[in-house]
C-alpha cells in the first residue's frame, strides 16, 4: 500500500509518524478510555491517539460491550475450570482401568423409531428389526396388506421373528409398523409405515 503512494505523500507519512511518536503503554489507554471528553484532551497522549489508528482501534475493542473486568477475569477462569473438569475425567477413566463405553441400547438420535428391515424388495423376511430413539417396555410389531392386519406380535428388544410360514405371501405387497408401548399399556411412538414384499 505504501509503494502505491506518491513521493510527496510518502513524505507526509513519515513526517505524520515522526510527530506522534510511539504508542503509549495499554496501562496508558485504559486510564485514558476511562477518562471523560474533556479530562482526555487535556491528557499528553491525547495528540498522538488522535492521529494513530492502532490505539484508536484498542480504544473502541475496549468499548466493546461484555469486555468488563469480570469478562476479563473469566477469560482466564473458565479455561482454569476446564482443565481441572478434564483431569477429574481422566483420574476416573484411569482408576477403572481404560475408557468406559456405554453399551448399547439401541436407541437412536431422532425423533421417530426407523425400521431397518425388511424393506423393499427382499428375498426372505428373516426377522423384523428397528431402532429407537425411546426405550419402551414392549414394542408392537404390526403387518398390514391394504388396511388389514395379517399379523402381529410383541417384542422386548430391538427385532422380532417372522410369522410362520404361510402369512407373508410372494410378490404380494405389505407394510409393517412398529409401536412403542410404556408400563402402563399407553402407545408412546409409532414408526412411519415401511413397505416391502417377497419376492
Amino acid at each position: 500500500m505504501i509503494d502505491d503512494l506518491s513521493p510527496a505523500e510518502r513524505e507526509s507519512l513519515a513526517a505524520l509518524r515522526a510527530s506522534r511518536g510511539a504508542c503509549p503503554p495499554a496501562e496508558a489507554l485504559v486510564e485514558y478510555e476511562s477518562l471523560s471528553a474533556a479530562d482526555r484532551e487535556r491528557q499528553a497522549i491525547h495528540a498522538h491517539i488522535v492521529t494513530c489508528s492502532r490505539c484508536q482501534l484498542a480504544l473502541l475493542h475496549m468499548q466493546e460491550p461484555g469486555q468488563s473486568s469480570s469478562s476479563s477475569m473469566l477469560r482466564w477462569v473458565l479455561p482454569i475450570a476446564a482443565v481441572a473438569v478434564l483431569g477429574v475425567a481422566l483420574t476416573m477413566v484411569n482408576r477403572r482401568g481404560g475408557t468406559s463405553v456405554p453399551p448399547d441400547t439401541g436407541t437412536v438420535r431422532g425423533t421417530e423409531i426407523q425400521i431397518t428391515a425388511p424393506a423393499g424388495a427382499v428375498e426372505v423376511v428373516r426377522e423384523f428389526a428397528w431402532q429407537s430413539p425411546i426405550r419402551a417396555e414392549i414394542y408392537r410389531v404390526i403387518v398390514r396388506r391394504g388396511s388389514t392386519v395379517v399379523w402381529q406380535t410383541e417384542a422386548t428388544g430391538l427385532s422380532a421373528a417372522p410369522p410362520p410360514a404361510g402369512v407373508i405371501q410372494r410378490d404380494v405387497p405389505y407394510e409393517w409398523q412398529v409401536e412403542a408401548i410404556d408400563r402402563e399399556g399407553n402407545v408412546r411412538m409409532t414408526s412411519p409405515p415401511q413397505p416391502f414384499v417377497v419376492y
